[in-house]
């Protein structure tokens, strides 16, 4: 019993037993690794009954890398210690980094965290890497970075579960992702006027799938704040739920894809994004294909709202509001834009005689004839390809309902006139 309010005590109040080898406990609290069978990193360990911590010699990821590395090769979970923060009264738990701190792959793996701060130093480079994963855990808590690389990179380049290189059936909870352009809005603390030279740098989080697929995880990232990009999913990132409380104070907030690379498929993204009034802030750049996107969006630059890429298909996007307008350059016309506040559809020039025009929108359109011309017969067609054709004019006042991807031709002596209008 005393050996375990020993071990507990290390966990909460960092006292209460001595310093520890990796993989090595004293006969005396041997029975409370079995128990709970974890790695504690402390914010003085090992001085201060940790097993790894800043004091671990030679270490220059304060202890975290050796940790890891030690819970992989004795098939311990992982425990880092936190602590609350009290300005004026005590100092934040940091754990420092001066090189990437490189999360092996693991299987049937979690760690859990405190909301203790994982500070990266260098000005180049991602602060956290992580490699192929399955059925594992993931908890932390603040992680900062100035640096023009990830703040915390989802990278599976080794075979590893099941022999695949694959990030899957994972979870991650991840408090705070800081780029190197801080967390206020004028680039230092308390500073709430937005300077808006000022460089933010680096990814939050980068889903990079271009080597090993990301599949089927839950990834939930409380705030992404001060990056040149926010999220960004890149190569094969599918089947995920991802949930971003608040994203903001980034150039570009969430991104999918890109027009080289349209795999992120299949996603579940709930997401808030709020430039806070940078230039030229886009809030959803789309080039992925069927996924689902529920956003909250404000502040961004007209247009950039969300931009819908060449590569862009059959993604549903839902919003109260998008109040500064998307932009659109794919020709699919098979995503879906739904919002309690539509935006306007220009309405195109009548084209000639017998020449389809398309409803490129994301939302239907109806049609509205205030000048019926003089007009022998018209058809529609829809998106999968099916023509209906009628044989007779128009009238006015009459309308008709385009969906997306549907088409309409006109076979007349003299165009009719008409308007175009949102009708989702």
């Amino acid at each position: 019993m005393n050996a375990f309010i020993g071990r507990r005590t290390c966990l909460t109040g960092l006292a209460g037993i001595g310093p520890l080898a990796a993989g090595v406990h004293s006969d005396a609290d041997s029975s409370l690794p079995d128990r709970r069978n974890q790695v504690v990193v402390t914010p003085a360990g090992p001085g201060d009954g940790g097993d790894f911590g800043p004091g671990t010699p030679g270490t220059k990821t304060s202890g975290l890398q050796e940790a890891f590395d030690a819970a992989k090769r004795d098939r311990r979970d992982l425990y880092i210690c936190g602590g609350s923060w009290t300005e004026g009264v005590n100092q934040p738990v940091v754990y420092h980094l001066h090189e990437t701190l490189r999360i092996p792959w693991m299987q049937d793996f979690r760690v859990d965290s405190g909301h203790g701060v994982i500070q990266y130093v260098p000005r180049t480079g991602h602060a956290v890497e992580i490699d192929s994963q399955m059925s594992c855990f993931f908890r932390l808590g603040l992680i900062v970075s100035n640096s023009d690389g990830a703040v915390v990179r989802l990278n599976p380049v080794t075979k590893g579960p099941d022999r695949f290189r694959v990030i899957t059936a994972t979870e991650f909870h991840i408090n705070a992702l800081v780029g190197g352009g801080g967390a206020w809005p004028g680039g230092e603390p308390f500073n709430s006027q937005l300077d808006q030279n000022l460089r933010r740098t680096g990814i939050g989080l980068w889903c990079d799938g271009r080597t090993g697929s990301i599949d089927a995880n839950e990834i939930s990232v409380t705030e992404i704040v001060g990056c040149r990009q926010g999220l960004f999913l890149d190569g094969a990132v599918t089947h995920n739920f991802i949930r971003a409380a608040n994203i903001h104070l980034c150039h570009e907030h969430l991104t999918a894809g890109t027009i080289e690379d349209g795999r992120p498929r299949g996603n579940d993204i709930q997401a808030a994004v709020n430039s806070e009034g940078i230039p030229d802030a886009v809030g959803v750049r789309m080039a992925g294909q069927a996924n689902r996107l529920q956003l909250i969006v404000r502040q961004m630059s007209d247009g950039n709202d969300v931009i819908l890429e060449e590569t862009s298909a059959d993604n549903m996007i839902i919003s109260p509001r998008l109040p500064h307008g998307i932009t659109i350059r794919t020709a699919s016309a098979s995503d879906r834009v739904c919002s309690a506040a539509m935006p306007d559809t220009v309405t195109p020039a009548v084209p000639r005689s017998r020449e389809w025009i398309r409803n490129t929108m994301p939302w239907p359109v109806e049609v509205r004839v205030i000048d019926p011309g003089d007009v022998q017969s018209w058809s529609e067609r829809s998106a999968d390809g099916a023509v209906c054709s009628i044989s007779g004019g128009l009238f006015p006042g009459q309308s008709f309902l385009l969906n997306p991807g549907d088409a309409v031709k006109l076979t007349y002596h003299r165009p009719p006139r008409w308007r175009w209008k949102t009708a989702g």
